[in-house]
Formats: C-alpha cells, sequence, structure tokens
C-alpha cells in the first residue's frame, strides 16, 4: 500500500511503511491459554500469521488439528532453528471446515495439511498440494476423525495420477512400481514418466500403511502411548519414544537424571548407526553391489547381537519410558544400578571394537565400489534452498550443507564433543558419504559415554527409573530428538492421568515430497537405488 506524503509547513515528510510484526509478535499478543508456550488467534490475526511467514524466519515445526482447531507449531528460538528448541504453538479456532493453509508459503506444511483433511475433513486454502495422503478411498467412511463422518462413495478401480508431462505423452513411457514390491521396503505406489532415458516425472501414492497412530494414542495410558510410540518408525523407534517420554515429563514438571538423559543419547546414538547401516544396505543392494550390501546387513546383526547379548534387546524397543529407562541386563534377575552401568559399559566396548574393526572394513569396501560412489553422483540432487526452505535435517539436509543438530544444544550430550558431518553436493553419493561420516561419529560419542558408566562409591546412586508425580488436571508438554531423518517432535496432552491427545511431527512426510522431486531428472536404471538413498519410512509417512 502506498501512503501519501504528509505536508507540513514548506516541506513535506514521508510517511514510512509501517513495520510488519514478527511471527513471534503476532502469536504472542493472541489470547492466553493454560499452557504458557500456546496462544489463541483470531481468524484475521491467523490470516496475517501466514502472510507474515514469506519474510519472517519462524521455523514451522508441524501442524495438526484436533477437530475443534488447527495448532502450528514454531521454533521460538535461533532464527534458522539451527540450535534448541524453545516452542511457540498458535491455535485456531475453527468456524467451519476450511482454515487459511501454511503450503502456499512454507510447503513444509503440505503433509500436515493433506493429513488433516484425509483425517478430519478440514480443508486448508490455498494449499499447495491438494492430493490425498493417506485416505485411496478404501475407507468406510471419509473424514474418520470428525465429529460427523461421511460414508464413503467406494473404492475407486484404479488409483488416481495427475495428468502425464507432454514429452512423455508424447514420445515416453509410464512405468508403476508398488505398492506390492516383495521387498522390505513399505507399501508405496510409484508411477514415473520416463522420457529421454531420464525419468521426467514421479508420483507418489503413499497411505497404504496407515495406522491411526495418532488416533490410538488418544485416551490410553502412559505406558500404552509410550509403547505406541516406539512403533511410528521402526528405524527411530527410540527417538520417538525418548521425544514422547520427555514430552511427558516436561508436561508433569519431572527431570530425570543426568545419567538417564545420558543413556538416552548413548541408545539413540546405537539407533542411528542401525538405521544408517540398514539403509546403505538396501542402496547398495539397489544398485546392484549384492556383496557390499551383504556385508552391511551382516554388521547391522552384529549390533544387534551385540545389544542383545549386553541389555537383553536385539532391537531397541521399549527402552525408554517416562521416568526413565528400562533395561534387562543379560544374565540378571534383580538390577543393581552398578550392574547396569556395568552392562552399559560393556555394550559401549564391544560396539567400540566393531567400530574399529568390520565397520573400517566395510568403508573401505563401499569406496572401491564404483556403483555405490561414482554411480550415484549427480543423481538424485537436493538443492541448498529447498533443504533451508523445507528446514532439512539428517542425513538429506547435511549432505546439503545444512548442519543443523539439536544434539548441540541437548543437556543429554552435555559431556561429549559432537562434530557434525556436512557436504554440499546434496545427491545420492554425498548422502551416503554423510551417513558413513554419521556412524563414526556415532561410534565415537558412543565411546565417550562408555567413559561416564563408571559406579562411583563416593556419589549418590542413579535412579533409572524415577517415580512419576501423575497429575489430574490438564496440561502439556513438548520434547524433540534428533533422530537419524531429522527433528522428531512430540507435543502431548494429558488429562487426567491419561493421554488426551499426541501431536507428532516426525520428517519421513516431507522428505517423501522431497524424494519425488529429486528423483526428476536421475537415470531409470538408477531409480531404486537413488530413492534407497533418502532412506524414507513409508509407515512413517501414512502414521
Amino acid at each position: 500500500m502506498s501512503i501519501p506524503p504528509i505536508l507540513f509547513g514548506g516541506g513535506a515528510l514521508v510517511a514510512q511503511e509501517p513495520s510488519r510484526p514478527t511471527v513471534r509478535t503476532l502469536i504472542r499478543n493472541g489470547q492466553k491459554t493454560e499452557t504458557a508456550w500456546r496462544f489463541e488467534l483470531t481468524e484475521d490475526v491467523w490470516f496475517d500469521l501466514v502472510e507474515c511467514l514469506r519474510d519472517d524466519l519462524a521455523v514451522l515445526l508441524g501442524l495438526w488439528c484436533d477437530g475443534k482447531a488447527v495448532h502450528a507449531f514454531f521454533n521460538d528460538g535461533v532464527p534458522g532453528g539451527e540450535v534448541g528448541l524453545r516452542p511457540l504453538m498458535a491455535s485456531l479456532m475453527l468456524d467451519g471446515p476450511r482454515y487459511r493453509g501454511f503450503s502456499a508459503i512454507r510447503h513444509r506444511a503440505a503433509p500436515f495439511e493433506r493429513m488433516i483433511r484425509d483425517l478430519w475433513g478440514v480443508e486448508a486454502m490455498d494449499a499447495a498440494d491438494t492430493r490425498p495422503l493417506v485416505d485411496r478411498g478404501a475407507w468406510a467412511v471419509t473424514a474418520p476423525l470428525s465429529e460427523r463422518p461421511v460414508p464413503a462413495s467406494g473404492m475407486t478401480e484404479m488409483p488416481e495420477f495427475s495428468p502425464p508431462d507432454p514429452l512423455v505423452a508424447a514420445q515416453g513411457m509410464v512405468f508403476s512400481r508398488g505398492p506390492a514390491s516383495g521387498g522390505s521396503e513399505g507399501p508405496v505406489h510409484f508411477r514415473l514418466g520416463v522420457a529421454n532415458e531420464r525419468v521426467r516425472t514421479v508420483e507418489a501414492l503413499t497411505g497404504f500403511a496407515h495406522r491411526g497412530m495418532e488416533a490410538r494414542m488418544a485416551g490410553v495410558s502412559l505406558a500404552e502411548a509410550a509403547a505406541l510410540s516406539g512403533r511410528i518408525h521402526v528405524g527411530a523407534t527410540l527417538a520417538h519414544q525418548w521425544a514422547f517420554s520427555a514430552a511427558v515429563e516436561q508436561a508433569m514438571g519431572t527431570t530425570v537424571a543426568p545419567m538417564i538423559g545420558h543413556i538416552r543419547a548413548m541408545l539413540c546414538e546405537i539407533e542411528r548407526i542401525h538405521t544408517h547401516l540398514t539403509c546403505l544396505a538396501r542402496t547398495a543392494d539397489a544398485a546392484g553391489a549384492e556383496m557390499l550390501a551383504t556385508r552391511l546387513y551382516k554388521a547391522r546383526d552384529i549390533l544387534s547381537r551385540v545389544c542383545q547379548a549386553a541389555i537383553g534387546r536385539r532391537l531397541l524397543l521399549d527402552c525408554v519410558v517416562p521416568g526413565g529407562v528400562t533395561l534387562a541386563i543379560s544374565g540378571h534377575e534383580q538390577l543393581h544400578e552398578d550392574v547396569v552401568l556395568e552392562g552399559l559399559r560393556t555394550l559401549c566396548e564391544e560396539i567400540a571394537v566393531f567400530g574399529t574393526g568390520d565397520f573400517l572394513d566395510i568403508q573401505t569396501l563401499w569406496q572401491a565400489t564404483s556403483v555405490v560412489t561414482s554411480g550415484l553422483v549427480g543423481e538424485g540432487v537436493v538443492p541448498r534452498d529447498q533443504a533451508d526452505a523445507l528446514v532439512l535435517g539428517g542425513a538429506i539436509g547435511r549432505s546439503c550443507g545444512r548442519g543443523a543438530d539439536l544434539r548441540q544444544s541437548m543437556e543429554a550430550y552435555s559431556g561429549v564433543r559432537i562434530r557434525t558431518p556436512v557436504a554440499i553436493e546434496g545427491d545420492a553419493a554425498a548422502r551416503c558419504r554423510i551417513r558413513f561420516e554419521d556412524i563414526a561419529e556415532s561410534l565415537r560419542m558412543i565411546a565417550a559415554f562408555g567413559a561416564m558408566f563408571t559406579p562411583d562409591d563416593e556419589a549418590e546412586r542413579p535412579s533409572f527409573l524415577a517415580p512419576l508425580k501423575i497429575p489430574q488436571e490438564r496440561s502439556e508438554g513438548y520434547a524433540a530428538v534428533e533422530g537419524p531423518d531429522g527433528l522428531i517432535c512430540h507435543v502431548v496432552i494429558l488429562q487426567a492421568g491419561r493421554v488426551e491427545r499426541t501431536f507428532i511431527a516426525e520428517p519421513a512426510g516431507v522428505l517423501q515430497g522431497v524424494q519425488e522431486t529429486a528423483l526428476q531428472g536421475c537415470s531409470p536404471s538408477k531409480f531404486d537405488a537413488v530413492r534407497c538413498s533418502f532412506g524414507v519410512s513409508v509407515a512413517a509417512v501414512d502414521l
């Protein structure tokens, strides 16, 4: 809007454009709630908030719905969201089945908006992506979580894809992959438009693995919800359970002992290694490097057997619960704190042996295998500006030059030095290289944690499971953890000692969209290897 000059005497004073308020100011000027970091906005202010996002550096972490309101969750910390998490949530009470969407300005919101429409029937206006995310037409009703679900008209006979690219339609071919592939990956249906020996278009249909995790976690006990949180993403089981447990602890005002945080962090690094090995093995297998894939799968199995021998679990499932950790040290029925620390120290030492032996041999073999080194160079490139706009983390974000790593500011990692590996190429080869460097860094941190797990006769014995004082009144909490693929965030609402609602921000949904874009332009023969380099969990996308 142009403001005319104000005449004063013989001259003119030029009126300046009023400065636009920041996202922080708009939200904090809203109506306060019982939660210090959540504010209710009017519809007009919500519209202003969306427009403000064009220029503001505030980081949008997630967008959710509970049927009565839409909630936007931001990081109110350091601009760019590189370090630390300070929550700020804006809530809009719904007055109808529509609200002003964010994805036209912040594309990171797209999978959240699609999920809200499929489950609640609440549509984002001006949405950048209006495709269904999980509703494939097979449900008995549409908008199943809404107050009045509508009976579905029936499943369509053929999946609905966008019209093919003009060049593909004129002289190319269309291929389909999935959803039943016979492989170990989750069910997803890809349609590829190929022309001139290059993949020009990629469209993915998801939803075949939808389990309704957020709905299943509503109204259950803390123990039941904690168990369900570990079933969201098989490659980030511990990270999700840690984020959920820490959110519950924050809602209750409970603080766990520093040693508990160190144990959780150490176990999270083991999970990070396991997930990276799985992704690298699948990439090598898809690229045709069978011997290399076998070595990687074997290394993953060695890691699982070491965990089984030391803490009684091959997979780190249900090790983290609200209030602490639960471990079963092999060979012991009554677990004294010293026994737990000794078992954890042994685990760290055994993993260190793996890091100085098998892992180095596999890394050398990878570097000598051309199909996974030079063969993936320049394929599936993710530009840095896209990574910044979507706030990508994990191996995908770091391969584009983003050094975002929440571990740098987490108290649980305060006793170890963290060196976050970063590359700038953004292609499949860089993603794999970052995963190897991430594994090496995790091995170094695990060794550092092992040195902390030494009983001190003069120190107070740590309690590995603190008693929880469960409040009966309504309370809200949040927590975030650096998972293998980036930031994992949980927001929980407790009521009468049970979980009333859980909001989950899982990076897989955003990464699925990044993968669709990055696969355009790659060679059809390398499509599967490039796709595997992203390591996207289909089940985590579908929730």
